[in-house]
């Protein structure tokens, strides 16, 4: 591959995050979906594959579960009404042209902004309304310390990356009038990418393990859990991985996305308040979509879609994932300097 072909293919919106998630996602019916990565966030980025040196900004507003209802299994639950949620993250890349370990390091921050509807959650005695709307609020900020990408030759790439969220976001106390869906504790990821890029393909695979630390029982006490239960509540470990298989045509690039999310540990109600299926249950979801991009040259455009196939536990089924990336370059080692004029 050659340096001009590598630049046009890695300098654009394809390769402009390395972060793993945008803004945090409204709850689902089991508490474990209480997390602090909005599932999906990277398709059409083969994060395996760093970009050309440089500072790097996106932007990305979405609507989840448009048209969803409370799924268990791969049916819904009559009567359980939509939980749309509304978004936009604002991502930063940091790309020094430093490298460690023979991989190029990245540094990355993340942070969204959001709003949505109050979901049902159908685990008596904890059933709230599920018409309250929620204000805007800020998500936890994401921060990727550290990333490093190695290339492996004939166009295939790696990277792996750590990820830690703290709750630096709204985090007032939820009613059911008004609930606030930032998670109230701390999320440490190690995220792993395969990437293979050519002058036609972009085909990526991006995995990010979320691992919770104990609530203290703020912004998780209602409606889910009475306070008791959420001071030192433990979300589930959970799995996610989003994929990617675009197809190049001149500034053009389209073809098949989708995401999966799996549940690995059960979650832990607080106090030493005994878990039944029907509060702690895992959670899984399998949504497939389509990806149109286009590459401006300076700005480059992705514009998606997803639909849920698969919803244990979650308010996905039957419902679509709307999403819109813009993405640039702010400034690079290459950039033109301005002319100064000579007194």
């Amino acid at each position: 591959m050659t340096r001009r072909t590598r630049n046009i293919i890695l300098g654009g919106a394809s390769a402009a995050l390395i972060m793993a998630g945008a803004v945090s996602q409204a709850f689902a019916i089991e508490p474990g979906d209480f997390t602090n990565y909005l599932r999906g966030a990277t398709q059409g980025l083969p994060l395996g594959a760093a970009p050309p040196p440089g500072v790097y900004f996106s932007i990305s507003p979405n609507a989840t579960g448009l048209g969803g209802q409370a799924g268990r299994g791969d049916a819904t639950i009559p009567g359980a009404a939509a939980a749309p949620a509304f978004g936009t993250g604002f991502v930063a890349l940091f790309v020094p042209g430093w490298t460690f370990l023979g991989g190029t390091y990245e540094a990355a921050v993340v942070q969204g902004l959001y709003f949505g509807t109050n979901e049902p959650n159908l685990n008596p005695p904890f059933a709230v309304s599920t018409n309250a709307m929620i204000s805007p609020e800020i998500a936890n900020t994401d921060f990727t310390p550290i990333a490093l990408s190695w290339a492996l030759g004939h166009g295939w790439f790696v990277a792996g990356s750590v990820h830690v969220v703290g709750p630096d976001g709204s985090q007032w106390a939820s009613t059911a009038a008004d609930t606030n869906l930032n998670p109230d504790y701390w999320t440490v990821a190690p995220a792993f990418a395969v990437s293979y890029l050519d002058a036609n393909w972009v085909l990526s695979a991006n995995f990010r393990y979320d691992i919770a630390f104990a609530s203290p029982g703020v912004t998780s006490a209602l409606p889910t859990f009475a306070p008791a239960a959420a001071n030192g509540y433990v979300n589930g470990n959970e799995l996610f991985g989003d994929l990617t298989a675009l197809y190049k045509l001149g500034k053009w690039s389209f073809g098949p996305v989708g995401y999966f999310e799996v549940q690995t540990t059960q979650d832990t109600p607080g106090n030493g308040i005994a878990c039944n299926p029907g509060i702690c249950g895992y959670q899984s979801q399998v949504d497939v979509g389509a990806l149109v991009g286009y590459d401006f040259g300076p700005v480059a455009l992705q514009v998606w879609a997803d639909y849920a196939v698969e919803c244990q536990n979650c308010v996905g089924a039957n419902g679509w994932d709307v999403w819109m990336r813009t993405s640039f370059r702010i400034w690079g080692p290459d950039t033109p300097k301005p002319l100064v004029a000579k007194n």
